[in-house]
């Protein structure tokens, strides 16, 4: 199927035809060449905006004679016969669908007139129930068509259905009608008075009328029709241009009409196209409507589908207070009635809006790239991605449009894949040495083993070199050499250097250049490469560490620097000050009774100071002279008190007398003196000045009345006279023991027994207490009153020694 060319593309090439360097062909004599010619044989026309076979405009005083316009329905179809267009029951042109039999045509070329299909419901099934209208090869019915494979058919209308022809101008009209009778193929037609077909020639100055079986019954009234095919011829004299129209009502399948080879004759051969675009809106209605009758795209909206636009029909859908023939947007969704009436929305009805899934502002019945990600909805299907996922993308490595699926040349290089070693590597596609590296790449393309940038033969690994210049490869030549003289020299060669190839070789020069010859530092003849003493100072290369200098050949560190220089010998070198280079000069070393060509050997130096221990007085570098120090190599020792080896810092008891330095300085003593020792009462080894209970008897110090008296501690009476040796504790002229007898306390002196008598002995245990005279007998209770204080006092010295 083509492409409808538009009129500005048409409009340039008639500009290009009339170019002067055009090689141009008019075959009509009109004036347009036969390439942009929409009628190259007729010179009465030659646009055809739509390429419907009628002309835009037709020359006014041209005439032609023969077929104006012909159909046989032979314009390729879609898809299956039978088909259900919908199921709508709104008048409307029918258009195709996908999948559908061509309902209706719009003109490729000019062998087959365009057609177009109106529907008009009449409250019935409507298009639901195998209605067919279309281009059809079905021949079960007919037998054949008059003429071609194919011709239309239209059947089970369950309604009305219309077919329009194109609008032609012409003297008569050709066709031929089958209609369908009872019991044909199996199909059983039943004609009702309620069926009825009609046919006519609706032309601009008056109509024709050619068949109307309305209000007849078929089956009966029209027998003559009825399973055959009939050829019908009208004379057109006289009605203008106009169309043919075959109208059919039915409401069953085998109630169907054929039509084929309908031939249009007349004095004029082409009709002005009174609709360009071939859009169904004649291009006044579309001048009436606002559209462009020159853009099949752009037509006219008409929301009830009675034929007349909306704009000619007013109205104020969205209440705005503008008339919708004036409102750019009739339903006030925000989106146009134009793009509405584009994208197959209802610009009217602001809930149904065009679908818009990538929101560039193209819906998606127009966009050629829904979701946005770039690729056009066919690229998409051709190279297998999801043309609504915008996720979802071809694989493009070269960035050329061409998705890598279908891309012949994926990496973009100008290299077939079929012929690219490295398909998918743009900067690559030959490799000549098949080492899996691309020549663009490869530093030696042809895999010899020598850069293409030396190699005379980059391609060849046969070949890398041609020394004398001579175009034969030095692996082919029989004379590698040189030239013998610059008269036979190739462009940028020269005679040779008078050594020979094998001595060369021999020292590493170049043989086939003659500005390389072999080095011979000490001019003995002997090449350098195969002399073993370049600089001839009789030691080997080997071990001479200089061996381009006859004035040295030692360096112990090898740090550059000699040993030393032989004498009365002229050089750069420097003599080396350290030849071990182990930090030591070489006369510290010697001085040191180190080894000075011995890395390994350096002097003795404790403290690091620079100064080795045999000049160092002192060794550790403590501040203590080696002669004073007891410890000359140890930094943090220097003396030992009690010679016992280990220094007074580390020593925690120097003078060595059991008591730590740290108690000797807390309590008096020297640390330093053993005959100096902190004193200990007790012994305990805690000094008096640091003893919580000097003299060991239990009691602290300060609730000790004899702190330095470990026999006795509490003084009551305070007379000097400890409570143990005391024999009145309290002072109050009673003995503990007298005390002790008489019931009283020995340790309080408030606290005294009675005497009434004085006579020494308390009332509890004088007989004659109120007597002194019977207190001093013994007899009778005077004689056991004593008794019993001998032994209250002997029970009470008893406790205190035992305390």
């Amino acid at each position: 199927m083509g492409r409808h060319i538009p009129a500005i593309t048409a409009t340039l090439l008639i500009v290009l035809s009339m170019s002067p360097m055009a090689q141009a062909t008019d075959t009509d004599g009109d004036g347009y060449d036969d390439s942009v010619d929409a009628f190259p044989n007729d010179p009465c026309a030659n646009l055809d905006t739509d390429n419907d076979g009628l002309p835009d405009d037709v020359s006014p005083g041209c005439t032609s004679s023969g077929i104006v316009a012909h159909t046989s329905f032979e314009d390729p179809l879609n898809g299956s016969i039978y088909i259900d267009t919908g199921d709508s029951s709104v008048d409307r042109y029918l258009w195709n669908n996908a999948g559908e039999s061509h309902v209706s045509h719009n003109v490729t070329t000019g062998s087959e007139m365009g057609f177009q299909l109106y529907y008009q419901s009449t409250g019935s099934n409507g298009l639901t129930d195998g209605d067919f209208f279309g281009a059809v090869e079905y021949t079960g019915t007919v037998g054949s068509f008059t003429d071609g494979n194919q011709g239309y058919e239209m059947s089970d209308v369950d309604g009305i259905a219309t077919l329009e022809l194109d609008i032609v101008d012409g003297d008569s009209v050709e066709f031929d009608l089958y209609v369908q009778q009872k019991l044909q193929s199996g199909q059983n037609a039943n004609w009702e008075t309620a069926d009825k077909i009609v046919i006519w020639f609706d032309g601009a100055n008056s109509d024709i009328e050619i068949l109307n079986t309305t209000g007849d019954d078929i089956d009966t009234a029209h027998t003559s029709l009825l399973g055959v095919w009939t050829t019908y011829v009208v004379d057109l004299t006289g009605a203008g241009a106009g169309s043919l129209k075959f109208m059919l009502q039915s409401n069953a399948a085998t109630e169907a009409i054929y039509l084929d080879n309908i031939t249009f004759t007349g004095g004029t051969a082409l009709v002005e196209d009174d609709d360009d675009d071939n859009d169904g809106w004649t291009d006044s209605d579309e001048a009436s409507c606002g559209t462009d009758p020159l853009d099949v795209e752009s037509v006219p909206y008409d929301g009830d589908g009675n034929g007349i636009c909306d704009v000619e029909e007013g109205g104020d859908t969205d209440g705005d207070g503008v008339p919708d023939l004036s409102d750019s947007d009739d339903d006030n969704d925000g989106v146009s009635d134009e793009d509405e009436i584009l994208c197959g929305s209802d610009p009217k009805m602001s809930s149904d809006t065009p679908a818009d899934m990538d929101s560039d502002g193209v819906c998606d019945a127009l966009d050629d790239d829904k979701d946005g990600d770039g690729w056009s909805n066919s690229d998409e299907e051709d190279c297998g991605t999801n043309a609504e996922s915008n996720s979802s993308i071809p694989d493009d490595m070269d960035s050329d449009g061409i998705c890598d699926y279908i891309d012949t040349d994926t990496d973009g290089d100008g290299v077939s894949d079929l012929n690219d070693a490295f398909p998918g590597n743009p900067l690559e596609w030959e490799d000549s040495d098949g080492d899996g590296t691309g020549d663009n790449s490869d530093p030696d393309d042809d895999g010899d083993g020598v850069p293409d940038l030396d190699d005379a033969y980059p391609n060849d690994p046969n070949e890398s070199y041609d020394s004398d210049g001579d175009g034969l490869g030095d692996n082919a030549d029989l004379d590698d050499d040189t030239c013998e003289d610059a008269s036979n020299c190739g462009e940028g060669f020269y005679p040779g250097d008078g050594i020979s190839d094998a001595e060369e070789i021999a020292c590493n020069s170049d043989p086939f250049d003659p500005t390389s010859v072999p080095l011979d530092e000490d001019s003995d003849g002997v090449c350098d490469y195969m002399d073993q003493d370049i600089d001839n100072d009789g030691v080997n290369d080997a071990e001479d560490g200089f061996p381009n200098d006859p004035c040295a050949f030692l360096d112990t560190d090898q740090d550059g620097l000699p040993d030393f220089i032989l004498e009365s010998c002229t050089t750069d070198l420097t003599t080396d000050l350290d030849d071990d280079g182990d930090g030591w000069s070489d006369e510290d070393e010697i001085r040191c009774e180190s080894e000075a060509d011995i890395e390994t050997s350096v002097p003795s130096d404790s403290d690091s100071d620079g100064l080795c221990d045999g000049e160092d007085d002192d060794d550790d570098g403590d501040g203590y002279a080696d002669s004073e120090d007891a410890f000359p190599l140890d930094s943090a020792e220097n003396a030992d008190w009690d010679q016992d080896g280990i220094g007074d810092n580390s020593d925690l008891d120097d003078d060595n007398d059991s008591w730590p330095d740290t108690d000797e300085i807390a309590c008096d003593s020297d640390s330093k003196s053993p005959d100096s020792l902190p004193a200990d009462l007790d012994l305990d080894f805690i000094c008096n000045n640091m003893d919580s209970d000097m003299d060991g008897d239990g009691f602290i110090n300060e609730m000790d009345d004899f702190p330095l008296d470990s026999s006795d501690w509490r003084d009551t009476d305070g007379d000097g006279i400890g409570d143990i040796a005391d024999n009145d504790d309290d002072g109050d002229g009673w003995s503990d023991s007298e005390e002790e007898n008489c019931e009283y306390d020995p340790n309080d002196s408030d606290s005294t027994p009675p005497d009434s008598d004085n006579d020494g002995v308390c009332d509890l245990l004088d007989p004659t207490p109120i007597d002194n005279e019977g207190g001093s007998g013994l007899p009778g209770f005077g004689l056991v009153s004593v008794l019993a204080a001998m032994i209250g006092a002997s029970a009470l010295a008893s406790r205190r020694t035992g305390a």
